[in-house]
């Protein structure tokens, strides 16, 4: 196993030399080491298993300065210290130059979902001064902060403060002033609702969305039932040359499937031009993530 595992750091080279050390390091089968996932946050392994028990050959290896284990289970267990430093509060890792706050003591989601990274650079890169982006499901506000740090105006929108408490903190961190930006409570649906009686507009809007979630009012939304609305109602939001973004981690939902629901939701989908955008090169294993930029055409 260990050739294989050299075989991996030494293919994300690249990646690190982009100011990146959020980064996965091992995807599984991709890299010839079945079964399991290493994510690496700035030299602290997360190591990921489906297994009941820690990988026994990971153990006294040179290089991360801690390691942990986090279960791949139904109970979605926190992630466990087996060895190296103990991890008692947040800490900063680096994503194309953008600093973020990584937490392994805050339950089963340490703070960024890596295989995004691309698709935030790509937010960065739409954005710009005067314009203003919409990131729903906003967790800790990263694809916010990639817009706002390339002088975007942005409203980060999520159904959990201290999610939102954790994007103003990461805006602070990149030298943002939050109160310049919108962290907004509530529901995803009433929100655009309401964004539509006022007559707001977005050049740009995020929806990565999580498969399955249940409001404060117990309503379910399901990827599979909601996304269409959810594209519908963005969309009467964007201004004449806005943009969509739309994304699903779900697994079993075909690339087809997905872009079916998505176009459910455009008004007049020839209109728009749909491309899809590929897993970041560290994630060599199964393209589970569904991702695609809808631009008017």
């Amino acid at each position: 196993m260990l050739p294989a595992l050299h075989r991996a750091i030494a293919a994300r080279a690249s990646i690190r030399a982009a100011n990146t050390d959020a980064l996965r390091l091992v995807d599984g089968a991709g890299d010839g080491i079945d079964g399991i996932e290493i994510d690496d946050f700035a030299g602290r392994w997360l190591v990921q298993t489906r297994d009941s028990s820690f990988p026994a050959w990971l153990r006294g290896l040179p290089g991360p300065t801690a390691i942990y284990w986090k279960q791949l289970a139904e109970q979605k267990p926190p992630p466990a210290h087996v060895e190296g430093d103990q991890i008692t509060e947040p800490f900063v890792a680096i994503e194309n130059g953008m600093r973020l706050l990584i937490d392994f003591t805050a339950g089963y989601s340490q703070g960024i979902f890596l295989d995004q990274r691309d698709n935030r650079a790509e937010t960065r890169k739409r954005s710009a001064p005067g314009l203003r982006i919409l990131n729903c499901f906003a967790y800790t506000c990263a694809f916010g902060l990639a817009a706002a740090l390339a002088g975007a105006e942005t409203v980060n929108l999520d159904l959990s403060r201290r999610y939102l408490d954790w994007g103003r903190r990461n805006y602070q961190l990149n030298g943002l002033d939050p109160t310049r930006h919108e962290f907004i409570y509530g529901d995803v649906a009433n929100w655009l609702d309401r964004f539509a009686r006022k007559s707001r507009k977005f050049d740009l809007i995020i929806l990565d969305p999580p498969t399955f979630s249940r409001d404060k009012d117990g309503k379910v939304f399901t990827v599979e039932n909601d996304f269409p609305a959810l594209v519908r109602a963005s969309a009467a939001l964007l201004t004449p040359s806005g943009a969509l973004f739309c994304s699903t981690n779900q697994r079993t939902l075909y690339p087809d499937t997905f872009r079916r629901l998505v176009n459910a939701g455009l008004p007049i989908p020839a209109a728009w031009r749909v491309t899809p955008r590929p897993m970041p090169p560290d994630f060599t294993g199964d393209p589970y993530l569904k991702a695609l930029w809808i631009d008017p055409r």
